[in-house]
């Protein structure tokens, strides 16, 4: 794929713009609902604050110092936003994104958790407005942001998905012919 000019000056010019580079800590809060499917809290950004009306993870810059690693920001963060105790299970991914009209760039760091208490009641922050368990990635899909929805896909059922992300890496021939017999199939070519 060639890139032309205009776009690569463009690209390297946004990236000039910044001036602070933060980590953010992202948790996938996850139980079991009571058919026994996995649900995942949502919560949705309050009409004053910026991104108005828009659902995510609960997540949160982690500015308080050097001495916060990651973990202890999410911790943090999940209390401020939604009063919930939560246990970390594992790393999910990272995705980065500008913020800050460019001037900072983000590093979110993604983890599977769960509550300590299943019962314990969410009580959110004055960020946030509203909460909902979802159940599926068709769900995300209506709610919230792409790279979000791409982390979501690794947590939640997949056959229940109204876009596909692809996992395939294509780096031979053989996966090559698989991806496409796979879109065929599913565009009923």
């Amino acid at each position: 794929m060639k890139l032309n000019k205009f776009k690569l000056n463009s690209i390297l010019s946004d990236r000039a713009k910044i001036v602070k580079k933060v980590n953010v800590a992202g948790a996938l809060i996850t139980k079991i609902g009571s058919n026994g499917e996995t649900l995942l809290l949502m919560i949705r950004r309050s009409p004053k604050d910026h991104w108005p009306l828009h659902f995510e993870i609960p997540r949160g810059k982690c500015d308080q110092g050097s001495k916060e690693d990651t973990i202890s920001c999410l911790k943090r963060e999940v209390k401020e936003e939604t009063g919930l105790d939560v246990r970390v299970v594992t790393f999910i991914d990272k995705f980065s994104y500008l913020a800050d009209s460019g001037t900072r760039e983000s590093t979110q760091y993604n983890y599977l958790c769960v509550m300590k208490n299943p019962k314990q009641p969410i009580k959110l922050s004055h960020e946030h407005d509203q909460y909902k368990w979802i159940t599926s990635v068709g769900e995300a899909e209506l709610l919230t942001l792409p790279e979000m929805k791409k982390t979501i896909t690794k947590v939640l059922n997949l056959d229940k998905r109204i876009v596909d992300y692809p996992t395939n890496d294509f780096s031979g021939k053989e996966k090559i012919k698989e991806a496409i017999k796979y879109m065929n199939y599913y565009m009923g070519l």
